[in-house]
């Protein structure tokens, strides 16, 4: 495990930026990835996380990758790969992270690509529990050239090809997969196992990408359950955890918003097992039905409201995480309504990347609505009920920070404010207020001149999310008419370093203060 990773394509110079940790010794990939962990629960001081526990290695730190999602070149003799800095396909058919299956299968499938068109990307799986494979081909107006014939062809030429199925291109180039995967030939899914649990997978449905590595995850989210006769699965996908949890409960309910995956999870679960369709935000669960809660949200982690509900329901729950970042922001919005961490394990699924997934098991506790701090009292952002919408010191405003759309003057006044720019964050105004009005009618002001908050304007309410993990309105409160004063609260200060943007200088008051200290 401490030998270094060779690859071909790496010493050839072709920048596959598959492996960015390649030429790292493996000791040190995992204290990189134990140390993106720590970074992102600091931001949270307040919590008083308990220390994560060692990571757990990899199993294997190659062969390992049962899925390979990769776009082809066919405009001279086909290519398979990542793209690499010209936005090329590079030719990695030989990739060594692949599956052995995975590498095998490439060369014959290149073979039936040569001469044709209209295939953007291929979407390989394979099982480990049947050894069988399982193919999407990303076409140009979801139309496979030759259609099934061509299919057909395909699993002559490759005996241990389960299906086949076509999914439509991305017609603008910028997603590599295609979307309404369809089977075309052979099987409609591929069955998968991790452990002694059985999947069904539909095509392009998630799945952990080494089932060897996931039986770790599985063991720790037993544990985290513990003895629970009723579970909530959040996020369920396929039924990962819903489905190995099931053996011994007296009820599983998973809920899923990707039909297809709900289907495959359904036709899997045995008869005390609910599996429903749908948006977890949407789910009208009743409070005191379960016991145990898992949650595995996608890498964006979930939103504030699902998570509050979730506290609500249960006592104990577990939360699977493949983003370190949102998974620390989510900790504490569950902080804020009485499930607080009792247990946090990484673990290292991806080994020459600088991804981790971290389990963590979480009980009933008081909840942490507002604490004291180096500058005296803070409070959440997060009691909505309560009708917050900011972070930040708890008495009437004084001084705010907020980033507004656009840019605005260096100085200026608003409706009893005076504001400074004083950054600049993915293009727009991190703005500092001083208040003489109401911090409402302060943001008013800046709204009405073209300023609106960001996170909370619905044009770019997306791209605040998915950039920067920003699921609120950007705006904190430096300091109260109380004598308060509070830093800058860890989701909005990890969204301006996602954005480019760099810390808040400290407020004049701050600074003299801290000027008086070293003199």
């Amino acid at each position: 495990m401490t030998d270094r990773l060779a690859c071909p394509h790496r010493r050839a110079g072709t920048g596959c930026p598959g492996c960015p940790l390649l030429e790292v010794p493996y000791p040190e990939q995992l204290e990189r990835k134990a140390a993106r962990l720590r970074r992102a629960l600091d931001r949270y001081p307040h919590l008083e996380l308990p220390a994560p526990e060692p990571i757990v290695p990899a199993v294997r730190t190659r062969d390992y990758r049962h899925r390979a999602k990769l776009p082809v070149d066919l405009r001279r003799a086909p290519r398979i790969g990542l793209y690499g800095p010209d936005h090329r396909v590079l030719h990695t058919p030989d990739c060594p992270v692949l599956a052995p299956a995975l590498r095998e299968a490439i060369p014959p499938l290149l073979a039936w690509l040569d001469g044709r068109s209209g295939i953007h990307s291929v979407d390989l799986r394979t099982s480990a529990a049947t050894g069988e494979l399982y193919l999407v081909l990303a076409c140009a107006g979801g139309e496979l050239p030759g259609g099934s014939r061509a299919a057909r062809q395909l699993r002559r030429d490759l005996p241990a090809l389960a299906g086949v199925a076509v999914s439509r291109a991305d017609p603008q180039g910028k997603r590599v997969m295609g979307s309404a995967p369809v089977p075309v030939a052979g099987a409609a899914w591929l069955e998968e196992a991790i452990g002694p649990t059985r999947y069904r997978l539909h095509p392009g449905a998630f799945f952990q990408v080494d089932p060897l590595q996931a039986e770790r995850i599985h063991a720790l989210v037993r544990e985290g359950v513990g003895g629970a006769r009723s579970v909530l699965d959040l996020y369920a996908g396929v039924g990962a955890y819903g489905l190995m949890l099931a053996p011994g409960r007296d009820r599983v309910l998973m809920v899923e918003e990707v039909p297809q995956a709900a289907d495959g999870a359904r036709a899997m679960a045995p008869r005390h097992v609910e599996v429903v369709a749908g948006r977890v935000e949407d789910q009208p669960l009743a409070q005191g039905a379960f016991d145990a809660a898992v949650i595995n949200p996608a890498r964006r982690g979930s939103l504030p409201a699902p998570l509050a509900r979730l506290a609500g329901l249960v006592d104990r729950a577990v939360y699977v995480s493949c983003g370190p970042e949102t998974l620390a922001r989510d900790l504490d919005v569950l902080a804020a309504h009485g499930l607080r961490a009792e247990r946090i394990v990484p673990v290292d699924l991806f080994p020459q990347t600088a991804e981790v997934e971290t389990v963590v098991t979480l009980v009933r506790g008081p909840p942490l609505a507002r604490w004291r701090g180096p500058g005296g009292w803070a409070e959440t952002p997060w009691r909505t009920e309560r009708g917050l919408s900011h972070s930040g010191a708890p008495g009437r405003p004084s001084a705010a920070l907020a980033l507004v759309l656009g840019e605005t003057r260096q100085r200026g006044t608003v409706d009893g404010a005076r504001y400074e720019r004083i950054g600049t964050v993915a293009g727009h105004s991190l703005v500092r207020l001083q208040l003489t009005t109401t911090l409402g009618r302060a943001l008013a002001g800046l709204r009405a001149r073209g300023h609106a908050l960001a996170g909370a304007e619905p044009r770019t309410r997306a791209f605040f999310a998915e950039k920067g993990g920003l699921v609120r309105p950007f705006v904190h409160v430096e300091r109260d008419r109380d004598g308060n004063e509070a830093p800058l609260h860890g989701d909005l200060a990890e969204a301006m370093a996602q954005l480019g943007g760099g810390g808040p200088r400290p407020s004049p008051a701050r600074r003299a203060r801290r000027g008086r200290r070293e003199r």
